[in-house]
């Protein structure tokens, strides 16, 4: 644990902003995420916005689905312990939703998340979600029925976060006008799907949908190739794993999916053009523009925090509203409140991108608003 005890009177220390990581990727994408929040940071910092730096204490651990939700909660106590005054993280729904009570019970730092479970959301528990299981699968429709895709198979992940997707999935489908034919579970780690696809082939589907973290994703391509079956083939934000690395990427070729970067947006672009201006590369995937998000977030929070406590923190999250996103089409922004704890406003904070055939790239492929008002009103959730 850091000793603050030994400054003088007349130093400052510097404001403490946790960073828990519960999913590893290694490479490129760790030094994106940690580049674009103290990018952000410093910058909040030169413009007076808070009155002293912000320092990142950066916990990596190996949670749920892979590793243990051990890890995570003494990694969030740890950071607690350090004097932190908020936390981003952790990811994964999986390690949120438990972790979430005993963020509660301690009620002394508010974190942001990212994971999809509305289960994670609560009174210190604040979310930039990189999508949500009840709001995807009617993004994901928008896309279907624009694309003409009426009759589905859909594979879901035999977990958390797979079931919970697949029963809103169900629900919104049915409501849309979207036939499922067939429901296929497949392992959240790498097996053989040979048996898998075949069923899902059976069914006679004219695309086929997978609803998971995106593990299930693992060898899903060379099963298709196997049985000489190339479907549309669509999925949830799972499609992110692409921008791991180019192994993902490859795993991911031909898929269409959700994502929350958008080109178009130009809020991000000039923060991009900035990142590439101070670190000489330009990260154009969604997990820079997402942290520089949070960074805004928690860099006003901590400018307009009184006291400059945990709480003071989630009081002042509490009264961010209408701040332009980086992430999402163009015209996203932030808001929170009392009771408002998921913070992107706009039903296009995530749009359809596609990863080209031979896995060279991703590119541009829907907004789900386009095709919304072909679904009937009472599926749209009242937020949005």
């Amino acid at each position: 644990m850091s000793n603050d005890s030994s400054r003088g009177y007349g130093s400052v220390v510097p404001l403490k902003v946790g960073y828990l990581s519960d999913y590893p990727t290694g490479g490129g994408a760790d030094t994106d995420a940690i580049d674009a929040l103290r990018m952000v940071f410093d910058e909040a910092y030169e413009s007076k916005l808070v009155d002293r730096p912000i320092e990142i204490l950066h916990r990596q651990v190996l949670g749920l689905p892979n590793g243990s939700f051990k890890a995570v909660r003494d990694a969030f106590d740890d950071l607690v312990a350090e004097g932190c005054l908020a936390i981003f993280g952790p990811y994964v729904s999986d390690n949120v939703v438990p972790l979430r009570p005993h963020v509660e019970r301690v009620a002394e730092v508010p974190i942001i998340t990212i994971c999809g479970s509305e289960g994670a959301l609560g009174e210190w528990c604040f979310a930039l979600n990189n999508g949500s299981m009840p709001e995807e699968p009617v993004m994901l429709a928008s896309v279907l029925i624009g694309d003409d895709r009426r009759r589905i198979a859909i594979a879901y992940e035999s977990s958390l976060i797979g079931k919970e997707y697949l029963a809103f999935a169900e629900r919104v489908y049915a409501d849309a006008g979207i036939t499922v034919l067939t429901t296929v579970a497949i392992p959240q780690v790498e097996s053989d799907k040979a048996a898998a696809v075949r069923a899902l082939r059976d069914s006679g589907p004219d695309a086929v949908v997978h609803v998971g973290f995106g593990h299930g994703l693992w060898g899903f391509n060379a099963a298709l190739e196997a049985i000489d079956w190339d479907p549309p083939r669509y999925t949830t934000t799972a499609f992110e794993l692409a921008h791991i690395n180019r192994t993902w990427m490859k795993q991911l070729s031909g898929w269409i999916g959700l994502d929350s970067y958008d080109e178009r947006n130009e809020v991000g672009q000039r923060f991009l053009d900035r990142f590439e201006a101070r670190y000489g590369r330009r990260p154009a995937y969604f997990m820079p523009s997402l942290c520089r998000d949070v960074a805004v977030v928690i860099s006003r929070a901590l400018g307009n925090a009184k006291p400059l406590t945990g709480e003071g923190v989630k009081d002042a999250i509490e009264h961010i509203k209408f701040v332009p996103s980086a992430s999402g089409a163009p015209g996203t922004c932030i808001q929170f409140g009392r009771y408002i704890r998921q913070g992107w406003m706009g039903v296009d904070y995530l749009v359809a991108r596609r990863v080209l055939p031979d896995a060279s790239a991703h590119v541009f492929h829907a907004a789900p608003s386009v095709a919304l008002p072909q679904i009937s009103a009472d599926v749209i959730p009242a937020r949005v």
